[in-house]
């Protein structure tokens, strides 16, 4: 059994939910031993104790965080050092005018730990394939790209009939409303040209300063999967710079998980998450995104195959257990490979 202590962000982060929470309950089948820690709220002393105890484990993952260098130095001297992540942390966020502060990503502090991360790790593994590119620049030996995963629901998804208004959504955290700004004029004709459409968003708040009239759902997990359910057409507009380069695509695996066809910006994991033209629409200007919305409204038969390409697609590729298994095989090839050295 391969012990794993993690130390992770706090537990409403999506990125500790689907990139450690939802895999816990499965580790034992892949004889992995993993103890979850919250290291955002420890004190000084007591994250200093805990880098002093990680030889009591075979591996520390630290889970997107980066730590204080001297911290991640003890962790890499005392045992094998995981680091995870799934955001272009070594750049500024899009949304973001001005300088980031020294807790944000793109900040000399947070480089600087990243960096030290990433150089002093035994393994790493990237959301996707700009953030391992960057990664190996540190660890040209040891990165992984480990895409983020989703659950497969219970029950296949059905579509809807084809009589029902289009409903195209999008999901997302407040600051990533900003990305609706890009499509907004090509959404705003759309909804001109064909009134029954809907257009649904589900966040912590509405959308604000946009021609295009969004119903607005708060988001709650509770919430989620009929929200999912009830949208015909998904989408993830992004900026093509380097903080959206680093994205891992996930709101589309949510529309893919409930087999909705998918229009999103060609950009980073976009690109590898739909199948231009099988399981959804690559859009970049206004007018690709206009004539997107066009074809799929206007033929649910397309949209009933992407929707099942999507899929496919999904089950194949990012589904919970085909990540795990893929992490465990890292995993255990590694220990292998590394068991001699650290029992000297």
């Amino acid at each position: 059994m391969i012990r794993i202590l993690c130390l992770h962000l706090a537990e409403n982060q999506a990125s500790y939910r689907y990139r450690v929470e939802q895999f816990l309950p499965y580790w034992k089948e892949y004889g992995i031993d993993m103890q979850p820690l919250r290291i955002t709220s420890k004190s000084y002393p007591e994250k200093l104790s805990i880098a002093l105890r990680s030889g009591e484990y075979d591996y520390v993952w630290l889970q997107r965080k980066p730590l204080s260098t001297i911290f991640t130095s003890i962790i890499a001297r005392k045992t094998r050092l995981i680091y995870d992540y799934d955001d272009a942390l070594y750049a500024v966020e899009s949304y973001l005018n001005g300088k980031p502060k020294p807790t944000q990503p793109g900040s000399k502090q947070i480089i600087r730990r990243l960096n030290t991360a990433l150089k002093y790790s035994s393994l790493v593994f990237a959301g996707s394939d700009a953030l391992a590119e960057y990664a190996r620049r540190f660890n040209p030996e040891h990165t992984f790209v480990v895409p983020t995963a989703y659950r497969k629901l219970l029950e296949p998804p059905s579509p809807k009939t084809t009589d029902e208004t289009v409903t195209i959504g999008w999901i997302g955290n407040t600051g990533n409303l900003y990305f609706l700004k890009m499509l907004d004029q090509a959404a705003s004709t759309i909804q001109q040209s064909h009134p029954s459409v809907r257009f649904s968003v589900m966040s912590g708040k509405p959308p604000e300063g946009l021609k295009t009239r969004w119903e607005f759902t708060p988001w709650s997990k509770e919430a989620e999967e009929s929200w999912l359910d009830s949208i015909d057409i998904g989408i993830m507009p992004l900026e093509d710079d380097e903080w959206s380069r680093g994205k891992c695509a996930f709101k589309l695996l949510q529309y893919m998980a409930h087999g909705k066809p998918v229009v999103a910006s060609k950009v980073g994991a976009n690109t590898k998450a739909v199948i231009h033209g099988i399981s959804g629409i690559l859009a970049d200007t206004e007018e690709e995104w206009a004539k997107a919305f066009e074809v799929l409204i206007l033929n649910p038969e397309q949209r009933k195959n992407m929707g099942q390409e999507s899929l496919r697609h999904f089950l194949e590729t990012y589904e919970r257990q085909r990540v795990q298994e893929q992490m465990a095989t890292i995993l255990h090839d590694h220990f292998r490979q590394t068991k001699i050295h650290h029992s000297r």
